[in-house]
């Protein structure tokens, strides 16, 4: 009975505070308007199509979802949140590949032929039962090869996000390779044996070609109710036949992954600065930067970022910490209960190392948004800030015992990973005052962990990674690239990916980012923490706060000395 009436509670205050409201924007397609786009809303049957001027507006829940669909496009699904008020569709053009009506020597290629061409050929991959070929397996098999793999500072770096519904991890204290298929463990197939358990360092480093595949039609062939497999090719089991010269036939090219692209700098130099901005970056001193504020203060005055950026200027530039702040209360006062706008002023607060101030912030946010995970996180970490490790560990407790009362969804990709990092963590570094026992130690406590966040769930983005060779890797968090995370992070409520960097690299990494927008006109705030020692006692952090405004531009974030410090610009 408690648990019904605790249910009844949470259920209640959700209905409460997120009632039905009008979504509305514009569908383009190549930036032309598109009319008669059909909008329904799966939940509840409503159904409109778009007007002349690409123009639509629905009625939705929070947690409801909106699915545009028109003939030889892309479909788009979008699940509403409590902040969600427009919508700007962009749709693409749906591309299929015709199978040729004649009988192609491709499709007519045995087992032989696909051995000759594997070194040159990047679609094909070495499984239990033979060659496999992307092009003509009859279901979805997508491939990494040597060249993307290389690139990845770690293997749970490497897979995160690069295949549809699986998540990954390297578990830190048994090196086994975890990997889930909507939260299911799956199969390996590593050079042609089946395998159900592989330890991460016996692999990473002598990986050539990794694919996976989740589709019965290819799964079935090794075992009833298996949700997934794992073909991974090293380089030490996959022996292909070579030329009488020793090379390998038809070797193909490698790709050229040099950073060779002019990078923005974030902060401005190269980026689309808004004019009042630009201004107080030219005043000359504190006195004509303010009478810059003064003087625009009417035009924007409804315009939260116009205070957040005049904000930042005063306090990071200026040193007017007082002035600074009454401009921080006109921001408080136009966000409102909006908690994107509520988290861009805690991100901001906390880069500048005012936790105090920000908690408070991540408290509203949290009151607002009880169901979503990433409050629990936001506040667990803002308490182990103020040095609360209890109150932090008391949230995490809350939130398992919410999902065991069935009264928030449970993960299917990433995020029980993610607060399993963060839990471990917590105990391991507070282990006195949460009286856990001392952990043992483990090989990545000298490593550099980078997490990401950002304000808006709509937000779509690329992070680029350049290495000190000046080679990149790229994670794109775009609905193209990774749509089932996307839609995990909406369901369950998180925005953040972290990452593992190892310490063999030596030098400066470059951190850059791609924008691409978050469905309406504004721009998305990323806070980026930098941990170093990661899971030791010497374990530090840095907090950094950026804005991404400017679409389809590289901007360069910062950079990051391995083994030292963070390099700024």
């Amino acid at each position: 009975m408690k648990s019904f009436t605790l249910a009844s509670l949470f259920l209640l205050f959700f209905i409460a505070t997120h009632g039905q409201q009008t979504i509305q924007g514009r569908i383009t397609q190549a930036g032309a308007p598109l009319p008669d786009v059909h909008v329904t809303n799966l939940d509840s049957g409503a159904q409109i199509t778009s007007d002349r001027e690409g123009m639509y507006h629905i009625q939705a829940h929070p947690k409801e979802e909106l699915r545009f669909t028109y003939v030889g496009m892309d479909t788009v699904s979008v699940i509403v949140e409590d902040i969600t008020r427009i919508l700007n569709i962009k749709m693409n053009l749906r591309v299929e590949e015709l199978e040729e009506v004649t009988v192609s020597k491709t499709i007519l290629k045995g087992q032989k032929e696909l051995e000759l061409e594997y070194d040159s050929n990047p679609n094909i991959i070495k499984s239990a039962y033979g060659y496999l070929n992307k092009e003509t397996s009859g279901y979805s098999l997508r491939i990494l090869e040597e060249e993307e793999i290389e690139m990845a500072p770690q293997l749970d770096f490497l897979l995160t996000g690069r295949f549809a519904g699986i998540s990954a991890r390297c578990n830190p204290f048994n090196d086994e390779l975890e990997v889930y298929v909507r939260g299911k463990g799956v199969v390996f197939d590593v050079d042609g044996v089946i395998l159900y358990r592989i330890a991460c360092s016996t692999i990473f480093g002598n990986i050539r070609r990794i694919a996976f595949i989740s589709g019965l039609a290819g799964t079935t062939r090794y075992g009833f109710g298996v949700r997934g497999v794992m073909i991974i090719n090293t380089k030490t089991g996959t022996i292909t036949p070579k030329e009488p010269d020793g090379k390998p036939y038809d070797q193909a090219r490698l790709r050229n992954n040099y950073l060779t692209e002019e990078v923005a700098d974030v902060e401005g130099l190269g980026a689309s600065l808004p004019s009042y901005l630009k201004e107080l970056h030219e005043s000359g001193s504190t006195q004509a930067a303010k009478t810059v504020f003064e003087n625009n203060r009417a035009t924007y005055a409804h315009h939260p970022f116009f205070y957040l950026d005049s904000y930042r200027h005063f306090y990071e530039t200026e040193k007017e910490k007082s002035y600074a702040d009454g401009i921080l209360n006109a921001y408080h006062d136009l966000a409102g209960n909006n908690p994107v706008l509520l988290k861009a002023m805690a991100y901001v607060l906390e880069a500048q190392g005012r936790q105090g101030k920000a908690h408070s912030v991540y408290k509203q946010v949290y009151k607002l948004r009880p169901e979503y995970a990433q409050s629990f996180i936001d506040m667990a970490n803002s308490y182990r800030d103020l040095d609360k490790p209890e109150s932090a560990a008391s949230l995490y407790a809350r939130h398992s015992y919410l999902l065991d009362q069935g009264l928030l969804p449970k993960d299917s990709m990433e995020l029980s990973a993610l607060m399993e990092r963060e839990m471990d963590n917590l105990f391991a570094l507070d282990n006195g005052s949460l009286k856990i026992q001392k952990r043992k130690k483990t090989d990545d406590e000298n490593d550099t962990r980078l997490v990401f966040e950002w304000n808006d769930s709509e937000a779509e983005f690329n992070l680029q990674f350049v290495n000190p060779g000046n080679q990149y890797f790229e994670w794109k968090h775009t609905q193209g690239e990774m749509p089932e995370r996307i839609r995990s992070e909406k369901e369950l409520g998180y925005s953040m990916a972290d990452f593992l960097l190892d310490e063999e690299l030596l030098g400066d990494w470059k951190i850059n980012a791609t924008y691409h927008g978050n469905k309406q006109l504004t721009p998305t705030y990323l806070k980026v923490t930098v941990y170093r020692n990661y899971g030791s006692r010497l374990q530090s952090k840095e907090v950094h706060a950026f804005k991404l405004a400017t679409k389809g531009m590289n901007q360069h974030l910062f950079k990051l000395r391995i083994p030292a410090g963070v390099a700024h610009h």
